[in-house]
């Protein structure tokens, strides 16, 4: 038997938004993949679809993850015993991240300490607590 080869990062999140189209049409709302990667449509809205496995979304450049306009963001969390989502208003949850991001520089004095070049910075799963199930953004 043949022990199949971990899944990519790719195959990762392409299930990620098709784990969000199912669970949008499970609830009765239209919804489709848009394009080769991250996006879908779902109700009125065009989407942006972010996954995470380990705990937390990984931004690499705020400057432009906080640039985007998609009107929603759904947030995949996919985990051993299943899987969560956070639907999110694009504007807002823009702005949270930016706060938060400009918070941690004022707490490292500005600069971040082991790479000052970095634009990284995280979503965890506390911070977008409120947005858990909100899927009648969608409609």
């Amino acid at each position: 038997m043949t022990v199949p080869a971990a899944r990519t990062h790719s195959q990762t999140h392409q299930a990620g938004r098709h784990l969000a189209v199912a669970e949008a049409l499970l609830r009765g709302i239209p919804a489709k993949l848009k394009g080769a990667q991250t996006y879908i449509e779902v109700g009125e809205h065009d989407a942006q679809v972010m996954v995470a496995t380990k705990g937390a979304w990984m931004i690499a450049d705020i400057d432009k993850f906080t640039a985007l306009t998609c009107s929603r963001v759904i947030l995949v969390h996919i985990e051993t015993d299943g899987h969560r989502f956070y639907i999110a208003e694009g504007d807002k949850l823009r702005a949270e991240v930016h706060t938060r991001h400009m918070q941690f520089l004022e707490q490292v004095g500005g600069t971040r300490p082991r790479n000052p070049d970095s634009k990284n910075t995280v979503i965890k799963p506390a911070d977008v607590a409120n947005w858990r199930d909100q899927w009648q953004l969608l409609t």
